[in-house]
């Protein structure tokens, strides 16, 4: 580990600019903002279409996304949240943590 050489302040900026694109948890901003833009447009176009297959379509469609979504959401927080972990650890010394987190890091299923 001793070729190791983080710079912190520039790793918290990244990692704050990446959590600014994910959102914020009231889903005003980035991601999970555009996904309640989203959710609302397809309620809006649902009552403007007045048709049941159409209505069906959409709620399929919903379904699907947000799923795809979310799941960027929650990996995109946990890449995050571990990066910040193992930069912390990282700082404190620790680094056998600061790998471990890293290697838990948004851990993608296949």
């Amino acid at each position: 580990m001793s070729g190791w050489n983080i710079q912190v302040p520039e790793v918290s900026g990244v990692l704050n600019q990446v959590y600014s694109h994910i959102g914020d948890e009231d889903a005003t901003t980035g991601l999970t903002g555009n996904m309640t833009d989203l959710g609302e447009r397809l309620e809006e176009v649902s009552t403007h279409a007045a048709s049941a297959p159409i209505g069906v379509a959409l709620a399929e469609f919903a379904e699907h996304y947000f799923g795809v979504m979310g799941d960027a959401v929650g990996l995109g927080a946990s890449a995050v949240g571990g990066a910040g972990e193992a930069t912390l650890y990282y700082v404190e010394g620790n680094y056998a943590m600061a790998a471990e987190s890293q290697a838990n890091a948004g851990q993608i299923p296949d």
